[in-house]
């Protein structure tokens, strides 16, 4: 495994994320301050070749202070990011693709984002960079009301995956035959162990069942 370093705000590196046996680390692509102000939120930049080519510069730095690069990870979003120039797969297949990184593609995250903007959520999936995936992220969200009476799907990490999301899974196996690292991410109103272990079997279930109906 390659040393791996943390650069500390004080200048000091210290060897964490090998020092902790880390397999990998990952980051978000969003953007969380502007202008000096903290948004305190993870919110999506402009799909832009402007973004592309921050996340670029940025994911390089990153990999040059850690000793690698992170996997980066899609993020959900309420509002379609003003000023945009690509669409999502898009704009993720320039960054993962141009910085070479891996993706730590969140499902929850792209199911959110196809049904509060119309799209489906297969073809979003089909379109995003598969043979990139490092690893997956699986949560819920809930229901909230929008502009107009409009719905829209929050993923808040506090509600058991929705069979749509295990569905997902099972096509990602399929499509992506290389090893997943596949983790549910709940972060609290935690349910008792047993349904927490029910979730992870029926995960493995969707996975075995995808690479099955692959081979």
């Amino acid at each position: 495994m390659p040393r791996q370093y943390l650069l500390h705000p004080g200048g000091s590196i210290t060897c964490v994320v090998e020092g902790i046996g880390a397999e990998t680390w990952s980051e978000h692509l969003a953007f969380v301050r502007g202008g000096g102000i903290e948004i305190g939120h993870l919110a999506a930049p402009p799909r832009s070749e402007a973004s592309v080519e921050g996340a670029c510069q940025n994911l390089a730095r990153a990999a040059q202070i850690v000793g690698c690069a992170p996997l980066v990870e899609n993020i959900a979003t309420l509002v379609e990011p003003p000023a945009s120039q690509l669409d999502e797969a898009a704009w993720i297949d320039r960054i993962v693709c141009g910085a070479d990184v891996r993706l730590l593609l969140d499902l929850h995250n792209l199911y959110t984002n196809a049904v509060n903007f119309g799209d489906d959520p297969h073809q979003l999936l089909r379109q995003m960079p598969l043979e990139r995936v490092g690893a997956v992220h699986l949560s819920g969200g809930h229901w909230i009301d929008g502009p107009n009476g409009v719905r829209r799907l929050l993923d808040d990490h506090l509600h058991d995956v929705p069979q749509e999301v295990f569905a997902l899974l099972r096509e990602l196996g399929r499509l992506a035959p290389q090893p997943l690292t596949v983790i549910i991410e709940r972060d609290g109103r935690f349910p008792p162990i047993n349904r927490l272990l029910n979730e992870l079997d029926t995960a493995r279930a969707a996975l075995a069942a995808g690479r099955r109906a692959a081979a």
